[in-house]
């Protein structure tokens, strides 16, 4: 299993003091639409609980008092039962009487201190995310691309891949020879190898012209923000106020199924938004 991807998004946040984990990281994950990807992020937390393989799968959680330095935290992103998830496998480091404790594992809470994140979005591609059997731990278990710029590839079978052609094919004695009384000699060797294969080809991108798209002043049912106004139309990205809280959320239609809905005539057009998977 595996997938080339083009379209990628960098976000770079900062969560919070006294948020906790993972609820923080996921609201955001799902404010912009992340439905695979890879998580970065170091920082302090407190009030962790930290679970650990046991030879069996994942053991009981262990509560940490106090705070703790995360040298390191990565992890998937991806859908689980229709809604975001990620991983949390952090290190740990602690000043004890004893010297500095290391401690790592699988992040299951904690409550933010100070922590920055960086988030890798692949747009191109959709995510499932699931416990693995062997050892109860989760991993990407599905992979499947959202548009059309993604290619799934395959590893080739030994039989399905052409021979390598020779570095300095042999010319024959033929092509050597004159061909007609009077004429030069041929210097161009004959290619006797095999094709190569060809290249994986992208299948071509949608047509988008006849969608529906929402324009500035109309109004979108978000399947997370619910109803907002556009105040911006870029194309394929929207400016929108978000109701009552009145800030402004820039988001990508591109991973978005956009529905027109009916409206009374001589009022804003109204569009649903929901996830395209």
């Amino acid at each position: 299993m595996k997938v080339s991807t083009t379209h990628a998004r960098h976000l770079l946040m900062r969560l919070r003091r006294g948020d906790s984990l993972p609820d923080a990281l996921l609201r955001e994950l799902r404010d912009e639409v992340v439905l695979c990807g890879w998580l970065r992020a170091s920082g302090v937390l407190s009030d962790v609980e930290l679970s650990a393989f046991d030879g069996a799968g994942m053991g009981a959680a262990r509560k940490l008092s106090g705070p703790v330095h995360v040298v390191s935290m990565e992890g998937s992103v991806g859908l689980s039962e229709g809604d975001v998830s990620c991983s949390m496998r952090v290190v740990l480091a602690r000043e004890t009487d004893n010297g500095v404790e290391t401690l790592a594992g699988e992040l299951v809470r904690a409550r933010i201190e100070a922590l920055e994140v960086l988030v890798t979005a692949f747009d191109d591609v959709a995510a499932t995310r699931r416990p693995d059997a062997g050892t109860t731990t989760w991993l990407i278990d599905e992979l499947s691309s959202t548009g059309s710029t993604a290619v799934v590839v395959d590893k080739p079978r030994t039989s399905d891949v052409a021979p390598a052609p020779s570095a300095i094919p042999e010319a024959r004695a033929s092509d050597l020879a004159p061909r007609a009384a009077g004429s030069q000699p041929s210097l161009t060797p004959t290619l006797t190898t095999s094709a190569m294969p060809p290249k994986p080809v992208r299948p071509p991108m949608p047509d988008l012209d006849d969608e529906p798209f929402p324009d500035a002043g109309d109004f979108v049912e978000h399947f997370h923000f619910g109803r907002c106004e556009v105040i911006k139309s870029d194309g394929d990205r929207l400016h929108l106020r978000l109701g009552k809280e009145g800030r402004i959320k820039e988001i990508a239609l591109e991973m978005l199924k956009v529905t027109r809905l009916d409206t009374p005539e001589g009022e804003p057009a109204v569009y649903r938004l929901d996830r395209k998977l």
